[in-house]
């Protein structure tokens, strides 16, 4: 009877070790780095989601990591919500993963005559290169040796 009562113990104790490992949230690194899409929310009448949409889309890391907008907030990997501040010209942003609701990038921007949506994609994309890495320089050093070759040699 002691050695059911004691496998049991032991039992219990390492599904429930098993199920605090299983349940650790992923660190914002791994979160930005598994992302794919991205959903666009403003609620603001001065920053409409189209706009920052437009400009996510024209960065070239954003072409280059070969993410996604999507129309369906649904099926993004991660969220970015606009909020202005009443009477201000400044805009809070968050970048928020979907499944976890896990907060992974956060900014504030001033702006006046519409420039917000490229202010906030400009720091978006810059806080992603941190997390994921600068795809660029890696495009560029292939490109330059290229180049290099065929450019005839002078004498």
């Amino acid at each position: 009877m002691k050695r059911l009562f004691f496998l049991s113990l032991i039992s219990l104790i390492s599904s429930f070790s098993f199920a605090q490992q299983g349940s650790r949230l992923p660190d914002n690194k791994e979160l930005v780095t598994k992302a794919r899409s991205f959903y666009v929310d403003s609620d603001t009448f001065y920053m409409k989601p189209e706009a920052l949409q437009s400009s996510l889309l024209g960065r070239a890391e954003f072409k280059a990591w070969d993410l996604q907008i999507t129309g369906r907030r649904d099926l993004a990997d991660l969220v970015i919500r606009v909020h202005r501040i009443p009477f201000s010209n400044h805009f809070t942003y968050t970048v928020t993963d979907r499944e976890t609701e896990t907060v992974v990038m956060a900014g504030k921007v001033d702006s006046l005559a519409g420039t917000v949506y490229g202010l906030i994609a400009d720091e978006i994309v810059h806080k992603m290169k941190v997390l994921r890495g600068d795809p660029l320089p890696a495009q560029k050093q292939q490109q330059q040796p290229a180049t290099a070759q065929s450019t005839p040699p002078t004498e």
